[in-house]
C-alpha cells in the first residue's frame, strides 16, 4: 500500500491528494466505480448521526464527510490522509459547481475548463490548455527560460508548503508560469500527487486559486496505486478522470489553501507566496548558486532524457540547469506580492515571514550559534541563553519564533530595524523552510538514486520501485527543522503552538468546523468538550501498538476492523502528518497538557 510515511510554497497554492489502497478497496467510505450513492439520509434515533436507508446502526455507514469518521472519542471509521478531498464532488458535477460560481468572470483557467470545456488526459494536455506547454525541441539553458517559445519555469528541491513532504531534489516540484508582460498564471506540480495547482490573475488584478485533480487506471485496482505509478512518468499521462476545485471548495479540509494565501482571513487580499524570494534562492535549482547541487542530485537519478512535470529533462538537470527562480521572483514582484525593504521584521502582508536566503546561508556556513531565542519571551523576541537554539542560524530561529507566535515582531540582529519603527502586529505567517541546502539523507538519496537508475535501465519495474519520497534527513531534530516534525526538546505548550497554529487561530474562517479548536483556548466555546475531541484526534497519531493499547479502534463501514494504518495515517489525526508528525512521547505530553487546560 502506498502511504505517506515521510511527508507539508513558495509561490502559489499547492495541495495534496494521492492514490491510496483504501480507495481502491473501497475501505475508506468512497463509492466504488459503478455504484450508486444513497440519496435518502435519516437521523439516528439518538440524534448522534445519520444513516442511509437499510442501515441499522450509526457505526455501519460510510462517512459522508471527514468529521463523520469520528464516531466517538475512541472509535473511528477508516479514512486515510490521502483522501484529503473526501466528501467533495468529483468530475463534471464538481466542474459545474466551480464554473457556475464564477459565471461572468474571465481568466485563463475558467476559459480553458468552463468555456472551452477542455478535459485533459495528461499533464502536457493540461499545460497546453493554459498556454504553458513546452514546444518541441525546446531550447535549453537559463537564457531560454521564458524565451524561445518556452514558458517560465523554476524547479524546487524543498518546500515549506502543504506538499513539502513530497519534495526533494530526487522528486522536485516544478513551477511553470507565464513570463510575458501579463504574468497572469502559474501552476505547480510534484509527482506523488494526482493533482496540479494553479494561481490565475483576473481582469481586476486579483488572483484566484484552483487545483485540478486526476485519476489513473491504478485508482480502480484492488491494491491501489504503487510508487512506480505515482513517481515516474506514468503519473503524467493516461488520466482516466479530471476534476477542478477552487479554494472555496477546500476551505474546511486539511488542504485549505487560504491559510497560506489569504493569511489575514476572510475579506482580506489573497496573495502569492514565495518565501525564498531573493538570491541565492536556497532550495531552487539554478546553474550558478548552491541550487546547482540540487540539479546535479536530480540528474544523477533521472538523467537528461526524461520529461518531468512536463519539462524536457535537458531543461531541468545537469550543472547547466535552465531552472531560474529569478524569473519566478520577477513574476511575484511584478504582481505586487513583495515587501520592497526585504526585511522579515519590517514585513507587510504581501510576503509574511520572508526567508533571508543570503543571511541564513552565511550563518549556517559559519555554524553560528551566538545566542538562543526565548521562544516564550515577549513580543520583541528577546534573546537570552536559557533556551537551546533550534538551528545554526539566529535569523532562522527568529522566523520560527514569528511562525509560532503569529507575529513579525522578532527583531533580528542581522536585519537591524530602528527601535520603535515597526508596529508589533500579528502577521499570519508560515513556517520557515529548512536552513540548509539539502533535506535528503545522503545514504537514502544514494539508495533511491541507484534504484531510479535501475528503473530507467529496466531492472526495476513500476511494481517494485520503492517510494523515494522517503529520502529525507533521518533525525527527529533535522526533520523538525525541515518542517515535518517537532524538536524532541520542545515543551508541550510550544508543541501545540508549532503544530496547530497554522490552521487553528481566530483570524481564519470561523464558520467552518475546524475553527472549533483554537490555539487561544480563551476563544473556544464548549472548551472541555472541544479539548476532548482534540485529544482524541491527537491520539490518532499514536503508533499502531499504542492505538491498540489505548483501545482506539479504526473500523470499516461494515463494522469490521480496518487493515492496520501507519502512524498518523488517519485523515482526522491532529496535527496532520503533512504538517508535523509527533512521536508517541510527544503525544503523551500534549495530551497531558490539553487535559490540564480544561476548566473545572
Amino acid at each position: 500500500m502506498l502511504r505517506l510515511t515521510r511527508y507539508v510554497l513558495g509561490s502559489a497554492v499547492f495541495l495534496m491528494v494521492s492514490c491510496n489502497q483504501y480507495k481502491g478497496k473501497n475501505l475508506g467510505g468512497g463509492t466504488p466505480t459503478g455504484a450508486t450513492t444513497p440519496t435518502d439520509v435519516q437521523q439516528t434515533s439518538d440524534g448522534t448521526g445519520t444513516v442511509a436507508p437499510g442501515e441499522k446502526e450509526p457505526g455501519t455507514m460510510e462517512a459522508k464527510t471527514p468529521t463523520e469518521a469520528q464516531k466517538d472519542l475512541k472509535n473511528f471509521l477508516a479514512l486515510t490522509d490521502e483522501e484529503a478531498l473526501h466528501g467533495l464532488k468529483e468530475g463534471e458535477e464538481q466542474i459545474k459547481i466551480v464554473c457556475d460560481r464564477n459565471a461572468g468572470k474571465t481568466n485563463k483557467f475558467l476559459t480553458a475548463f468552463c468555456v472551452n470545456k477542455v478535459r485533459p488526459k495528461s499533464l502536457i494536455e493540461f499545460q497546453t490548455a493554459l498556454g504553458l506547454a513546452f514546444p518541441a525541441n525546446a531550447p535549453a539553458g537559463r537564457g531560454n527560460n521564458g524565451a524561445g517559445g518556452n514558458p517560465g519555469y523554476a524547479v524546487q528541491g524543498h518546500s515549506s508548503s502543504l506538499v513539502g513532504k513530497f519534495v526533494s531534489a530526487i522528486n522536485p516540484r516544478v513551477i511553470i508560469f507565464d513570463p510575458t508582460g501579463t504574468r497572469d498564471i502559474v501552476i505547480g506540480f510534484v509527482r506523488g500527487e494526482q493533482l496540479s495547482e494553479i494561481a490565475v490573475k483576473n481582469t481586476d488584478n486579483t488572483f484566484d486559486f484552483f487545483i485540478v485533480a486526476f485519476k489513473q487506471a491504478c485508482n480502480a485496482a484492488p491494491e491501489g496505486c504503487t510508487p512506480g505509478e505515482l513517481l515516474t512518468p506514468a503519473v503524467e499521462k493516461d488520466w482516466t478522470a479530471f476534476t477542478i476545485y477552487q479554494d472555496e471548495d477546500l476551505k474546511n479540509s486539511i488542504v485549505d489553501c487560504r491559510q497560506c494565501h489569504q493569511p489575514d482571513g476572510p475579506g482580506t487580499p489573497k496573495i502569492l507566496r514565495m518565501q525564498e524570494l531573493v538570491n541565492p534562492w536556497t532550495h531552487w535549482f539554478r546553474d550558478n548558486t548552491d541550487g546547482q547541487g540540487l540539479a546535479t542530485d536530480y540528474t544523477a537519478a533521472h538523467g537528461t532524457a526524461e520529461v518531468y512535470g512536463g519539462i524536457p529533462g535537458n531543461l531541468i538537470g545537469t550543472a547547466a540547469t535552465g531552472s531560474d527562480p529569478a524569473k519566478l521572483e520577477q513574476f511575484v514582484r511584478q504582481n505586487g506580492f513583495v515587501d520592497p525593504t526585504l526585511k522579515t521584521t519590517n514585513n507587510n502582508p504581501s510576503q509574511p515571514n520572508q526567508f533571508d536566503t543570503a543571511g541564513i546561508r552565511t550563518q549556517v556556513a559559519a555554524a553560528q550559534r551566538p545566542a538562543a531565542v526565548a521562544f516564550l519571551g515577549g513580543a520583541a523576541c528577546p534573546i537570552d541563553g536559557s533556551v537551546a537554539s533550534p538551528s545554526k542560524s539566529q535569523t532562522w530561529d527568529g522566523l520560527l519564533y514569528n511562525f509560532m507566535n503569529r507575529t513579525n515582531a522578532c527583531l533580528l540582529a542581522s536585519q537591524a530595524v530602528t527601535a520603535g519603527s515597526v508596529p508589533v502586529a500579528k502577521k499570519n505567517v508560515i513556517p520557515p523552510p529548512y536552513h540548509d541546502l539539502r533535506v535528503t539523507d545522503p545514504a537514502m538519496l544514494a539508495k533511491f538514486t541507484k534504484q531510479y537508475q535501475d528503473f530507467n535501465a529496466g531492472t526495476v519495474t513500476v511494481k517494485t520501485l520503492e517510494d523515494h519520497r522517503n529520502a529525507f534527513v533521518a533525525s527527529q531534530k533535522e526533520m523538525a527543522e525541515a518542517g515535518f516534525a517537532v524538536d524532541p526538546a520542545m515543551a508541550p505548550a510550544d508543541i501545540v503552538k508549532l503544530a496547530c497554529t497554522q490552521c487553528h487561530h481566530a483570524d481564519l474562517d470561523q464558520t467552518v468546523s475546524r475553527s472549533k479548536f483554537n490555539i487561544d483556548f480563551a476563544k473556544m466555546t464548549n472548551l472541555n468538550a472541544e479539548l476532548d475531541v482534540a485529544i482524541a484526534r491527537v491520539k490518532l497519531g499514536y503508533s499502531p501498538e499504542r492505538l491498540k493499547a489505548e483501545g482506539i479502534k479504526i473500523t470499516l463501514a461494515s463494522g469490521a476492523a480496518a487493515p492496520e494504518m501507519e502512524k498518523g495515517e488517519h485523515l482526522l489525526t491532529m496535527p496532520p502528518r503533512r504538517f508535523r508528525q509527533l512521536t508517541d512521547v510527544q503525544i503523551d505530553a500534549v495530551v497531558k497538557y490539553l487535559e490540564s487546560q480544561k476548566k473545572p
